[in-house]
């Protein structure tokens, strides 16, 4: 099994992580980032994160699931921009929503892999 069969399962880890961390307790990542009262759609974004795992971990095919993420990761960085202006870290929320927004391209182009594969 080669790098690009594998990736969908490490992304699924992190996102699995990532997910019941803002689902469970949205407080841990809203607090730092100063965007008290957004603690609902916080836990929707681990929610979205949360309905990809299985598919990301076991799914046969993977290729789907990775588009999947990559389409999630632009929904997910519009969030974070459109209220970085509403955090005390500003810069920082921003970040995020372009650190998601460049992720697309490499889930993007894992799963064109697979399914060219």
């Amino acid at each position: 099994m080669d790098l690009t069969e594998r990736l969908p399962a490490v992304v699924g880890v992190i996102t699995l992580a990532v997910g019941a961390v803002l689902a469970a307790a949205p407080e841990f990542t809203t607090k730092p980032l100063g965007l008290e009262g957004q603690e609902t759609p916080m836990r929707l974004v681990g929610l979205a994160d949360l309905a990809l795992v299985p598919g990301l971990l076991r799914g046969e095919p993977r290729w789907p699931w990775m588009f999947g993420r990559a389409a999630l990761n632009l929904g997910q960085a519009a969030y974070f921009h459109g209220i970085a202006d509403r955090s005390s870290s500003p810069g920082l929320v921003r970040g995020i929503g372009s650190g998601l927004a460049s992720l697309t391209l490499v889930d993007g182009a894992v799963g064109l892999a697979l399914r060219r594969g």
